[in-house]
């Protein structure tokens, strides 16, 4: 355990204590301060630098390779290949002077390149076919071994966009291509993965222990994928249901079905909750905290605001969500766990 969220636990028992009246005040100030609260949370801070900065190095290399030549297929593919070979070889030499995070970044760096070569050469020695979601699975197939080989967690994070984007396609692709735009194409489809998905990330969990020690922490990239994704669908099918066919306005789901799945998205989010407090899991408390909430406003946005008029409807929409955030800040200052 990190010495940053030892602290937290320690101040959060200490706030448990105090609102228990376990503790008086003078010597609950005298405890929390031996346990100082980090301002800034670097961990996290770095990572998102990273993120942007391999997206914004990806989009100048791009701009740059426009600029100093002329914009020609076969020559892109070799400065993409070029720029991934660099990439990967710079993030090892970093990772080696103990700069972690900046070689995991241009390792990222790496996996965007390597999606743009891919595509590239898929337009070069296009057969026709149009078949592009093949390409994606070649990706995914690559960035899931990249991610294991260079343990990098941020590839993993890529990986599933890209198997997002893969899955999405590819049964798209296989029927006709319907309504995936739109209605993702059988949302259910999209929430079966989900549920494989979060199977995978508790395997994932329980490998951590021994086969997969050097991976501890993976299982939680896996699991915020898997639940993402069923939200998603939940939300979609809470409002159209399961069709499959975007181009048929026509199509109306009945009450029954509209009813059956706004149930089971708040049974899954009330079950996310009562995990997340029992285990404090906070990820798993935000999902079902945060969708809870959207479910509530999509519902009266989608059913009963339109009824109350548009200055009605905002004003009651408006003032209830300005409520809730003097409320939550209010829960935050008081000590109240998030």
């Amino acid at each position: 355990m990190s010495p940053a969220r030892f602290k937290q636990l320690v101040r959060r028992e200490l706030q448990g204590y105090l609102r228990e009246n376990a503790l008086d005040e003078a010597t609950f100030e005298k405890l929390i301060g031996r346990y100082p609260a980090s301002r800034w949370d670097w961990h996290s801070l770095g990572r998102w630098l990273a993120i942007f900065g391999a997206i914004s190095m990806a989009a100048g290399a791009t701009i740059l390779a426009r600029e100093l030549f002329a914009p020609t297929l076969e020559k892109l593919a070799v400065l993409l290949a070029i720029a991934l070979a660099t990439s990967v070889f710079f993030a090892q030499r970093l990772k080696a002077r103990k700069l972690e995070w900046t070689g995991k970044a241009l390792e990222l760096l790496g996996g965007f390149t390597l999606i743009g070569l891919t595509f590239t050469l898929g337009i070069i020695y296009s057969s026709g076919s149009g078949n592009w979601p093949a390409l994606l699975l070649i990706d995914l197939i690559l960035l899931l071994l990249a991610t294991y080989l260079l343990n990098n967690l941020l590839l993993l994070i890529l990986s599933l966009v890209v198997f997002f984007s893969w899955f999405g396609g590819f049964t798209g692709y296989a029927s006709g291509w319907g309504a995936y735009w739109f209605g993702m194409n059988y949302p259910l489809r999209f929430l079966c993965a989900a549920l494989a998905m979060i199977a995978l990330s508790l395997a994932h969990y329980r490998a951590e222990a021994g086969l997969l020690q050097r991976y501890r922490g993976f299982f939680k990239v896996w699991l915020s994928g898997g639940v993402f994704f069923a939200e998603m669908s939940l939300w979609l099918m809470s409002l159209f249901g399961n069709f499959g066919d975007a181009s048929n306005w026509s199509y109306r789901p009945g009450v029954a079905v509209l009813v059956f799945f706004n149930l089971l998205w708040a049974g899954a989010n009330a079950l996310l909750l009562t995990i997340g407090v029992r285990y404090d899991m906070r990820m798993l408390r935000g999902y079902g905290a945060t969708f809870l909430l959207i479910q509530a406003y999509t519902l009266y946005f989608w059913h009963i605001a339109g009824h109350l008029g548009p200055v009605l409807g905002l004003l009651i929409g408006g003032g209830s969500m300005l409520w809730l955030v003097v409320y939550l800040e209010q829960q935050r200052r008081a000590g109240k766990r998030p």
